[in-house]
């Protein structure tokens, strides 16, 4: 075989080589540009689309995602919740668990997967009895640490820590809004947990289960976050105009454990400016808020919207998509007066 041969095959090499390494860089310019042209998208202030303002969502308005659809509602003479330890259960009726401790409290539920600003939040009021009393009659005297983990009839199940059950902001819910859970919410039982998204939270529960042993959940098999610790949001829900050449500006605001302590405004990127809270201010439920605004002028206008803590911790400005433990970002609308 001659040399000139083996100098051919030897160039023909290196082109491709040449050829590969081009097509790769390509590829990741290609990648790199749309991944940075989506944050730009993601986070470019839009139109305002105005929404309903209120403190509680009808039950025919609330969010709701599953697995694969609604499962048959169970015949409450038949069904049982089980809690269940490792040296100790108990089953529960309908019955039984109504005539425990109950009050009625407002609750926000998020999904984890709601982009900045979405739909995929509610807030309503819960008819409930605690859940740490039903923990403790089946926790062992010693041992541990243990997981709580929780089953629905769907099939779908995840887990906390012990003491995210003991909290005593965690509970059981069998009514919404005054009336037995829809079958959509979770009829006819849900978990109420504090400050966590809904995916923690199941609904159409059947049983609960105390372990020494690791429990992780369906969605955090598919690499959503494990924690699941909610980030504060704020939205504006509506900007309408007023008689003198005023306008209102509404919305609401979220700091998932924590009480709301302030919402903050600004328009084009001005000096924040305060806001009224209108709506009772409670750990693990929204609040809503109000203010007024006079324009400098005709034309587009962009508006923001944050919220601080009771603590005078403020929400994340920068954007982040929701995968894997949720959306942060300001809400930023264009209105045009």
């Amino acid at each position: 075989m001659s040399v000139a041969m083996f100098e051919s095959v030897d160039q023909l090499r290196r082109r491709r080589r040449r050829t590969g390494r081009r097509r790769f860089l390509i590829a990741l310019a290609a990648g790199v540009g749309g991944y940075l042209g989506y944050r730009w998208w993601r986070a470019r202030p839009k139109p305002l689309v105005e929404r309903r303002h209120r403190y509680l969502t009808p039950n025919r308005d609330f969010y709701t995602v599953s697995i694969g659809g609604y499962p048959e509602k169970p015949d409450l003479e038949q069904w049982r919740l089980r809690v269940e330890g490792p040296s100790d259960s108990l089953q529960l009726s309908d019955r039984q668990i109504r005539a425990l401790e109950s009050k009625t409290i407002p609750k926000t539920f998020m999904c984890i997967s709601n982009r900045v600003a979405g739909d995929a939040i509610g807030n309503a009021e819960w008819t409930v009895t605690p859940l740490a009393p039903l923990i403790r009659r089946v926790l062992p005297p010693q041992g541990g640490p243990w997981t709580v983990a929780f089953h629905a009839l769907d099939g779908f199940y995840s887990s906390v820590p012990l003491e995210v059950a003991l909290d005593e902001e965690a509970y059981l819910a069998y009514q919404m809004n005054d009336v037995p859970l829809p079958r959509e919410h979770g009829y006819p039982l849900r978990v109420l947990l504090p400050g966590k998204y809904g995916m923690k939270q199941p609904r159409w529960l059947e049983r609960i289960e105390v372990t020494d042993g690791s429990v992780s959940g369906y969605w955090e098999w598919r690499g959503w976050s494990s924690a699941a610790d909610v980030k504060m949001t704020s939205r504006i829900d509506s900007a309408s105009r007023q008689d003198g050449g005023t306008w209102l500006l509404r919305g609401i605001a979220y700091c998932g454990a924590r009480a709301v302590g302030e919402v903050q405004w600004r328009v084009d990127g001005g000096v924040w400016q305060p806001t009224r809270l209108t709506s009772t201010v409670l750990p693990n439920a929204w609040s809503t808020w109000e203010s007024g605004w006079t324009p400098a002028g005709t034309g587009s206008h962009v508006l923001e919207v944050r919220v601080a803590d009771e603590q005078g911790e403020r929400q994340e400005e920068e954007f982040s998509g929701a995968f894997p433990s949720g959306a942060t970002g300001l809400h930023r609308v264009i209105v045009e007066v």
